[in-house]
């Protein structure tokens, strides 16, 4: 009732205009009810030992979340992206009218599947994507569960395995985010790969083996950066392995099935398609010729540090709001993987520890060894980019390392309770642990979507914003280039002509991505621009820097400049998009 009661309120208050937070656009009445649904299903899985209870309580609980990162299809949003998802959507246009073939793209799978399900449903592209959006962040839901039980062999553990998946770890708005961007379907897809991968190791089953193939194939089509990670991954795995296998003389139940041939054949793979693609093995360059490059990274850092002062946050309170359960989580993996070690080498340090975190059933151990492996090969990688400051690729690897932080800090946290329980008692175990999963889900619900609760906007786009540059493009000379304020004319080109246009021809010579001039009101734009202009603004451009970073580049002033000064016209409009038209002054007759 309470899930029922959450959906037909957002349903029945759509998005009419640009939302600068899905957040507090939504109803209060979707916000009760959806934590009301969690806090029941947190009691009837932590205080009822039946399975059936159980099962309920997993039920409620999934469609819980899955109401929230569906907010965005219930309340009619356009389309959700202004960036990279805008150019994907033109990749998938381009796609569907076989403008573009398959293999010209790098990662062709989810705009082939936005493709297919849009001609299957009869539903525009768009919103295809956003609900693609939601089935691959179901599979992260179903599969960090699983992936804890086929892990550890213990359901006790996978209830809580539930609750860390729909924390959203690899979610982190700098790399990975909820709208359609190739890396983060992968990312969310991830644990399907990494359940099925332990399935093999565990039983052998030619059955696992084939939809492991399949999965594997699925993900180096998804994106290319997350299937290197898992090349890295299984290929350490299988090292360890078969390098114990070669030490001892003898396979044994403890060490698994030999998984080689399948990391080989996901390696190959992966070879094949990446063989032709220049900008994979540039990367590749980039990432080896780090010991010999100067770091961007802390001046990065530094530069949005800045910029964040001048809003009124800070970098320390956007870390903690982005990166605190994260963090906590990473110390749990930290502590698990330290536990493993001690007992894997026999020492007798911090006993304790070894006895709460690590199981008696050497088979689990040694899964966990290897596991260990992996992680730490991927972590080297990460370290690299960090380190070398490529770009800011490397909060990509760190969202891979999250997925394996997730299922590993379940485990820790599941073990914890369980020697909690057995020194006090199982109630007290489990008010705690319900306790702990509550405060959890409070610290990050809130960063499910982009918003101005870290300093970012929404990422909304209206219909009103692709019609304004559907008619723009349509009626536009051809001779006059665009320049920005927020909003990107390039990428809305994208989504809209598709990418045989390269971005930099929206914009000026030698100006690749334009960028109007900050504060512009106090300076003339007529005087400034040397040739006739159009500056597109959507009612976000008018909202975000005026209201949400307090006219850190642009205020209202700005804005009525343009309406204001004689030789500026507004020449479209539709109430939520307006484009300008400039005349330089050395135009005037």
């Amino acid at each position: 009732m309470a899930i029922a009661t959450a959906t037909a309120a957002a349903y029945r208050q759509p998005a009419t205009s640009y939302e600068l937070s899905t957040y507090t656009a939504t109803p209060i009445l979707f916000w009760i009810c959806v934590s009301a649904a969690l806090l029941i299903s947190i009691v009837v899985i932590y205080s009822f030992s039946g399975s059936r209870d159980r099962m309920l309580g997993a039920t409620l609980s999934g469609l819980s979340m899955t109401a929230i990162v569906s907010l965005p299809v219930m309340r009619g949003y356009h389309y959700l992206g202004e960036g990279d998802a805008l150019s994907h959507l033109g990749t998938a246009r381009d796609m569907n009218a076989s403008f573009m073939d398959v293999t010209d793209n790098r990662y062709p799978a989810i705009h082939t599947l936005g493709s297919i399900f849009s001609d299957a449903t009869g539903l525009e592209l768009y919103h295809s994507f956003m609900i693609l959006v939601v089935v691959f962040t179901l599979c992260f839901f179903i599969f960090i569960p699983l992936t804890v039980r086929e892990l550890t062999s213990d359901s006790r553990l996978a209830y809580i395995g539930i609750y860390s998946g729909f924390l959203l770890l690899p979610i982190n708005h700098l790399s990975a985010a909820p709208f359609i961007h190739p890396t983060s379907q992968a990312l969310m897809y991830a644990p399907v790969v990494v359940f099925l991968f332990i399935a093999v190791y565990r039983k052998s089953m030619w059955k696992y083996s084939f939809l492991f193939l399949l999965v594997s194939t699925m993900l180096v089509f998804l994106h290319l950066q997350q299937a290197a990670n898992f090349v890295l991954f299984f290929g350490t795995i299988a090292t360890l392995q078969l390098g114990r296998f070669v030490l001892t003389n003898k396979q044994t139940v403890t060490s698994g099935h030999l998984v080689y041939p399948l990391a080989g054949a996901f390696a190959l793979v992966f070879w094949l398609w990446v063989q032709d693609i220049e900008t994979f093995w540039t990367s590749v360059v980039e990432t080896i010729l780090v010991p010999f490059t100067e770091s961007q990274t802390a001046e990065s850092t530094a530069t949005r540090s800045v910029s964040l002062e001048q809003v009124g946050g800070s970098l320390l309170e956007v870390f903690l709001k982005l990166f605190l359960v994260p963090l906590i989580f990473s110390i749990f993996s930290g502590i698990l993987m330290l536990g493993v070690a001690l007992r894997s080498t026999g020492l007798s340090v911090a006993h304790s520890m070894q006895q709460v975190f690590t199981a008696d059933v050497k088979t689990e151990r040694v899964l966990l060894l290897y596991f260990i492996g992996g992680f730490i090969t991927v972590s080297g990688l990460f370290i690299a980019y960090l380190v070398g400051g490529i770009s800011d690729q490397y909060f990509r690897h760190f969202s891979f390392l999250m997925v394996l932080v997730t299922i590993l800090g379940s485990i820790t946290l599941g073990r914890a309770m369980l020697s909690l329980g057995h020194r006090w008692s199982s109630l007290t175990a489990r008010w705690t642990l319900s306790a702990v999963v509550v405060v959890f889900l409070i610290l990050t619900i809130p960063v499910v979507f982009s918003s101005p609760y870290f300093y970012y906007t929404s990422n909304h786009v209206t219909q009103a914003q692709m019609n304004g540059y559907e008619t723009t493009f349509i009626n536009q000379e051809d001779s006059i280039p665009f320049d920005d304020v927020r909003s990107d004319t390039s990428r809305y080109g994208n989504a809209i002509q598709g990418r045989d246009i390269p971005r930099e021809d929206y914009y000026r010579e030698n100006e690749p991505r334009g960028g109007i001039p900050d504060h512009f009101a106090e300076q003339s734009l007529r005087e400034y621009y040397e040739q006739r202009m159009y500056v597109p603004i959507t009612d976000a451009d008018r909202i975000r820097d005026p209201i949400l970073w307090d006219g850190f580049r642009f205020s209202h002033d700005d804005f009525r400049y343009l309406d204001n000064e004689p030789g500026i016209n507004k020449v479209q409009s539709n109430g939520g998009y307006d484009l300008y038209f400039i005349e330089p002054d050395n135009n005037d007759t």
